[in-house]
């Protein structure tokens, strides 16, 4: 029964690749993720890029299923006053450590141009606060965040 109830709830908070759920979590994380790649008012192709990657690689999303849910972030943080609505529905369904692991996504697509904003900066450590994330684990997100980076670009040569 409680398998049942758990794979339920899974199910319907995934992102289905047919139809959209409005506030999924996978919503949610995209919207975070969009809002950090434009607030410092320019979008970059790489830090686009690094946005489809981490949504495709954590919610293992098709192309087209990533693209969608990007341009429904877009429209949903256009019309959004706040982010509570996505920090709180992250907070309700991710344990602290995953928290975290958002908070190392969005420092990737941060840092995904090579610059970190102020602007990005901020809103990262403001999302950081509504997560209830302690500040060593957001310390050690942007670090993990930088290193995976750059081990990346070492790869690439």
């Amino acid at each position: 029964m409680l398998k049942s109830l758990k794979r339920l709830w899974t199910d319907s908070v995934r992102y289905p690749e047919s139809g959209r759920r409005a506030h999924s979590l996978e919503l949610c994380v995209a919207a975070l993720m969009v809002e950090i790649m434009r607030v410092d008012g320019k979008i970059e192709h790489t830090e686009r890029m690094e946005l489809l990657a981490q949504l495709q690689k954590s919610f293992e999303l098709s192309g087209e299923a990533t693209e969608n849910l990007i341009e429904e972030a877009m429209l949903k943080t256009d019309k959004a006053l706040d982010m509570h609505q996505f920090t709180s529905r992250i907070v309700k369904g991710f344990s602290t450590s995953e928290r975290a692991g958002v908070l190392q996504q969005l420092w990737r697509v941060a840092m995904a141009d090579g610059h970190v904003d102020p602007y990005e900066e901020q809103l990262i450590r403001r999302i950081a606060d509504l997560f209830g994330v302690p500040h060593r684990q957001f310390i050690e997100a942007k670090l993990a965040a930088a290193n995976a980076l750059d081990a990346e670009d070492k790869k690439r040569g």
